[in-house]
């Protein structure tokens, strides 16, 4: 009996350890990152909008369409402007390693539109500075890194409203702000 146990562990243990090489290994022996594979789709300051039927995302759901926008905050801060529409609709910003900083729904919306202005940390006391604290209807966000990821996400609800959604999306606006 013990050296049935004995094995049983031993097994245990080299799954684990399979596991976690893998799981720790497999994104440095990557070729491409997200956002390397996404820079080809999407230009920096604007949205591209991709249905379900045409992204590049394993087994997509068909009543999401996805639209990213890249920036890069060395230029300056970045200005995002989305309306939105009657289904549900959420904003997540990522790093260029793919790490989520920061996430909203349309919840946050006022007016019909969600509006805030992405800021490198400099960038972001400077204007805290010159201009006091910020805005409700108008938040300031702060990216960790110059280069990154916005990536829009709006539900179909229904069939008809598909037509409405991509409108509103290709609405969005991503560019950079001017003083």
């Amino acid at each position: 009996m013990m050296r049935w146990f004995l094995w049983s562990l031993v097994g245990v243990l080299i799954g684990i350890l399979a596991h976690l090489v893998s799981v720790i290994g497999l994104p440095r022996l990557s070729a491409q990152t997200g956002f390397q594979r996404i820079a080809v789709l999407a230009r920096a300051g604007g949205f591209a909008i991709l249905p379900a039927d045409k992204t590049p995302l394993p087994m997509p759901d068909p009543a999401i369409i996805t639209a990213f926008c890249r920036y890069d905050l060395a230029s300056g801060a970045v200005r995002l402007h989305v309306p939105v529409s009657s289904g549900f609709l959420s904003i997540s910003f990522y790093t260029t390693a793919g790490l989520n900083f920061y996430a909203l729904t349309d919840r946050a919306a006022a007016n019909g539109a969600i509006d805030l202005t992405l800021y490198t940390p400099a960038q972001l006391a400077q204007v805290r500075a010159n201009e006091g604290p910020d805005q409700p209807g108008a938040p300031r966000l702060q990216a960790p890194q110059d280069r990154g990821l916005v990536v829009l996400r709006a539900l179909i609800a229904e069939p008809g409203e598909k037509a409405e959604t991509e409108s509103a999306l290709s609405a969005a606006r991503c560019d950079v702000a001017r003083r």
